[in-house]
């Protein structure tokens, strides 16, 4: 490892996409499984928070950048070189009635579903043939607008979905979460001029967080 890349400090640009990513002061699962691959692999790495669009662009733009809490895409491998997945996810249609388990039964019904805004889900929910898709800046607004009725599901991982509806001061046990319809990777992906060494180190650091018994514990702590 140069003695360049031990000095410089590489920026890893993630989105409010809680309880993945929630923000500088309550961090979230794939913050401190960051943190943990900065330790592994011996490197200043300085976590910085934008609107996921905007996160996408930044590490886009910023050589040698880091992107985390990316899902897989050949649009995105284009500008990205993926380095490891962080984080093993499902998603599902979320509801206060009836559960929605299929695409086919979304589509059926009519209901309106929300989407973050700049996720690959909306590009899912229309390949399916789901026309009725709003797309909503923040994981606190499509909490409160499942709420309050002003949309009528949401598709979302389903972890996200209850803790969110917790952190607003809702029932999480009043929602309907419907079988899986996804199974998605959080990756840990970078700027296409990222050093190869770093690279090498990040993909090792990744491996081995994955066997620290301190992994399963971040998971369950926003969890439950």
């Amino acid at each position: 490892m140069s003695s360049a890349a031990n000095a410089e400090e590489i920026v890893a640009f993630t989105g409010y996409l809680p309880p993945l990513s929630i923000n500088e002061e309550e961090k979230g699962i794939a913050v401190e499984l960051m943190e943990l691959v900065a330790e592994e692999a011996g490197l200043d790495i300085k976590i910085m928070f934008a609107p996921w669009s905007r996160a996408q662009l930044l590490a886009e733009n910023t050589p040698g950048s880091l992107l985390f809490t990316a899902a897989y895409s050949n649009k995105r491998k284009e500008k990205f070189q993926f380095i490891a997945p962080l984080l093993y996810t499902e998603s599902a249609f979320v509801t206060l009635d009836e559960p929605l388990d299929t695409f086919e039964k979304a589509v059926q019904s009519g209901k309106v579903i929300g989407v973050h805004l700049g996720s690959h889900r909306s590009q899912i929910l229309r390949r399916f043939g789901v026309r009725n898709v709003e797309e909503i800046p923040s994981a606190e607004q499509m909490s409160v607008m499942l709420k309050t009725g002003r949309i009528d599901a949401w598709y979302t991982m389903s972890v996200r979905a209850s803790y969110m509806f917790r952190q607003q001061g809702f029932d999480p046990s009043t929602l309907v979460i419907g079988a899986p319809v996804t199974h998605g990777i959080q990756w840990l992906a970078a700027n296409n001029d990222l050093d190869p060494q770093v690279k090498g180190r990040l993909s090792a650091a990744v491996s081995k967080v994955w066997r620290d018994p301190r992994y399963w514990q971040i998971v369950d702590r926003y969890s439950h």
